[in-house]
């Protein structure tokens, strides 16, 4: 149990340390979750501020005037292409190398079904990896008889020597995490390009797992030289749930084919058989679509561009040094995240002591002082995802609580 005294102490903090910064605190107020709670699970559902959601909400009422009345949806339809032109200058992604999905999962599946597999072609992937980007394999696995080649990205590993040691003639692709999830270890986008270059002259397929990406560390598509990037809404960018994006190089749209398509993936068709594919990537869009939320998605990465990534990443790193230090500074607790800043994130990852559990000490410390951290892939390693709307005071009483259940 957590110490009766701490819990109330604790309690009391929850949303009440004010961060020195003025925009920070003025940031805190938009998002109501940032003052419910001491919020370290943006790595899982970050939350949303109050200017996306009343975004959702009027163009959800608005929309539902009249859903197929020219009057409201005229004024609905440039929500998806202005989206996708947003998302492609923000992120360096070319204007035609945005698809609008619904989460990383679809773009990864859109990325890994994109291939005719035959038994024996292998993918890369490493031990970071979320199951979304780790199910798909299985399942192609099964269907197909792929081999699934892991390497080691613990910190401190060399991302080009692991590749290279499993790359073999039978190699397809390679999916791996922008930002781990797990170690909160962030591939360097030189190291990226220098890898992509080397895929390329083998005919491979480069695919990055960038839930933990955009608004979590600097993200530049072109810089990092990958064929697609499956990426979220809803975690660091801080936008609507059943949101995404999938970028992809234009020179790489015929090689990532179709395995689902249906309305709206189409430039032309007839019912005689003949069709042709959009030109872009919205190709890999289909059906009917969440314009309210997607407006949402808009409306928070706006949102964040107002108050400057440099400047929310600069604080990411900063709060991240701290939580270093503090670890250091005690005998109980050990940091398994990368230490050096270019491969560092705001997925901040300790270790506990044996024998403490992750998992009952993100339960215990949830229900009571409504801290909120998350156990991830090893045993007694707990993740603590630092936004630049968390606070030293809260990183602080998150260990003085971990270290009292442990």
């Amino acid at each position: 149990m957590v110490p009766l005294g701490l819990l109330a102490r604790l309690e009391g903090q929850a949303g009440s340390a004010v961060p020195q910064e003025d925009w920070v605190r003025r940031a805190r107020t938009q998002i109501p979750a940032a003052t419910e709670s001491i919020y370290f699970q943006t790595g899982g559902i970050g939350p949303s501020s109050r200017r996306a959601i009343e975004t959702v909400v009027d163009r959800l009422e608005y929309q539902n005037r009249g859903p197929a009345d020219p009057r409201y949806s005229a004024d609905m339809a440039p929500i998806e292409p202005d989206l996708r032109s947003y998302l492609a200058s923000t992120f360096g992604v070319s204007p035609n190398g945005v698809a609008l999905t619904h989460s990383t999962s679809e773009g990864i599946s859109i990325a890994a079904w994109s291939q005719n597999w035959a038994s024996g072609d292998e993918v890369v992937i490493s031990n970071q990896e979320h199951p979304a980007n780790v199910i798909p394999w299985y399942v192609l696995r099964d269907r197909f008889g792929i081999v699934i080649r892991e390497i080691n990205l613990d910190a401190g590993t060399s991302l080009l020597d692991e590749v290279r040691s499993v790359l073999s003639s039978r190699t397809r692709m390679v999916s791996l995490s922008h930002v781990s999830r797990n170690n909160g270890r962030s591939i360097r986008a030189a190291e990226s390009a220098e890898l992509a270059d080397l895929l390329r002259t083998r005919g491979i397929v480069y695919h990055l797992d960038g839930a933990q990406g955009p608004g979590c560390v600097a993200m530049d598509f072109a810089e990092l030289g990958c064929d697609a990037y499956s990426t979220c809404g809803h975690k660091w960018l801080l936008g609507p749930k059943g949101t995404g994006a999938f970028f992809v190089r234009e020179d790489a749209l015929d090689r990532l084919q179709l395995s689902w398509a249906g309305s709206h993936s189409h430039a032309t068709m007839d019912y005689e058989g003949s069709y042709t594919l959009l030109p872009s990537a919205a190709r890999y869009e289909f059906g009917t679509r969440a314009l309210a939320d997607f407006a949402g998605f808009h409306t928070a990465v706006s949102w964040m561009e107002e108050l400057g990534f440099d400047r929310v990443l600069t604080r990411i790193q900063d709060l991240v040094s701290h939580a270093v230090d503090a670890v250091d500074a005690r005998s109980d607790l050990t940091v398994t995240s990368p230490r050096a800043e270019a491969d560092r994130s705001g997925v901040f990852v300790l270790r506990l002591p044996s024998p403490c559990d992750a998992t009952e000490v993100y339960n215990r410390l949830a229900e009571g002082p409504r801290i909120l951290s998350s156990p991830v892939r090893r045993e007694r390693d707990l993740r603590l995802a630092i936004h630049f709307f968390n606070t030293e005071d809260e990183i602080d009483a998150a260990l003085e609580g971990i270290a009292s259940l442990c």
